[in-house]
């Protein structure tokens, strides 16, 4: 691989680590989501970036780059679910300005399979961001810390 792939590789390195440490924010925060449909879309948000993360390592390893070192297993979520979910949601915004410039990076090398794949997960990264920033808001179903009684059957 040239000196100028190895900056694409690195970016896109970069990248894979930061959707496997998303997709296990993720899931940590629907745990702690009360509203079962709320919960759902966690989860589902949580899978998108554990594609993205798939979609990247198979971009690495068609440029011959890896194993890549695996973030640790625990992550950080606080007591304050809102602010949580305001702080991934930007955190994907973030997220989605970094695979744009990636795919342009990827385009200068004329790697056009990581281009897509950049843009694919860019346009995803900005649902997600819209979503989560939603939540937050309380413009999606009601978000909750998960209790025994916001979870029972009961409720619903």
């Amino acid at each position: 691989m040239g000196a100028r792939h190895t900056r694409l590789a690195a970016a896109l390195a970069a990248a894979w680590e930061a959707e496997v440490v998303s997709a296990r924010r993720m899931t940590a925060l629907a745990e702690r989501v009360g509203d079962p449909r709320a919960r759902a879309r966690l989860m589902v948000l949580a899978a998108f970036c554990r594609a993205h993360a798939s979609r990247l390592l198979a971009r690495l390893a068609a440029l011959g780059r890896g194993p890549l070192p695996v973030p640790p297993e625990d992550v950080e979520v606080g007591s304050d679910l809102a602010l949580e979910l305001r702080r991934e949601g930007a955190f994907a915004r973030t997220a989605a300005a970094r695979y744009e410039s990636t795919a342009e990076m990827a385009r200068q090398h004329a790697d056009l399979s990581s281009a897509w794949v950049c843009e694919l997960n860019r346009t995803e990264e900005q649902d997600r961001s819209r979503e989560l920033l939603s939540l937050a808001e309380g413009t999606l179903p009601a978000v909750g810390f998960g209790d025994s009684a916001a979870a029972s059957p009961a409720d619903s």
